[in-house]
């Protein structure tokens, strides 16, 4: 009498299932470990750009003015003669002069930091109690309805993951224009800068990750009256 062999291992069926069990477990451990490396990439970046504030501050308290930004890409600050290089409406653009200041050289993400300072205040003369000017704002929209400060006379962007509207330190190269407004209020060189927690691409104002921080005027000035600086 014939005896049929029991079977042994997995069939077809049962190797599918356990290849889709293994896939959804995966995925459930991948996506939470890309979000905390985000996570990570932003604090790092808040770090980064409150560390450069604090630089700037001492650089002010060194020298009696802010340092301009580059314009050219090296990470010296550009000068033309006790000016600002690149000036528009009473404001000088570009990135953050990290060889200057002697600090980190890009964000999280590999890119430059945006550094933008009203002209009055990194002039090579000492400002004044008086020096008095309008400062630049950062708002919650780029219609800028509800400011968050209007009294800012530098500000730091970071443009974030998507790095729509930077520079990549690593190659000079510059990213795509970004195509919210938001995002792109932060791209335009003119007084106004938004800052909002990040929204995603189809929002009403698109899709939005800048990281941005400020120096308010006050801010300096104490610190300026505190180091024996002024008046």
């Amino acid at each position: 009498m014939n005896m049929r062999a029991p079977q042994t291992g997995f069939s077809f069926i049962e190797l599918a299932v356990a290849m889709f069990i293994m896939t959804l477990l995966i995925g459930s451990i991948l996506v939470p470990l890309a979000t905390q490396v985000e996570q990570r990439q932003t604090a790092t970046t808040q770090k980064i750009l409150e560390d450069a504030r604090d630089a700037l501050m001492g650089h002010a308290i060194t020298n009696g003015y802010l340092p301009c930004p580059d314009t050219d890409g090296d990470g010296a600050e550009n000068i033309s003669g006790s000016n600002c290089a690149t000036i528009s409406s009473n404001i000088a653009h570009g990135t953050l002069p990290w060889q200057t200041l002697g600090i980190a050289a890009s964000d999280a993400w590999g890119n430059r930091i945006r550094y933008s300072v009203r002209e009055e205040y990194a002039r090579r003369t000492m400002f004044s109690l008086t020096t008095t000017a309008p400062t630049l704002r950062v708002c919650t929209t780029a219609a800028c309805s509800s400011a968050l400060t209007s009294s800012a006379v530098a500000v730091l962007v970071s443009h974030g993951k998507n790095g729509y509207g930077g520079t990549s330190s690593e190659t000079g190269s510059a990213y795509v224009n970004p195509t919210g407004t938001d995002e792109l209020e932060n791209t335009d060189a003119d007084r106004d800068f938004v800052s909002h927690v990040p929204s995603a691409l189809g929002s009403t104002a698109g899709e939005f990750d800048d990281i941005v921080i400020w120096l308010p005027l006050y801010t300096l000035l104490n610190k300026m009256v505190s180091a024996g600086k002024l008046p």
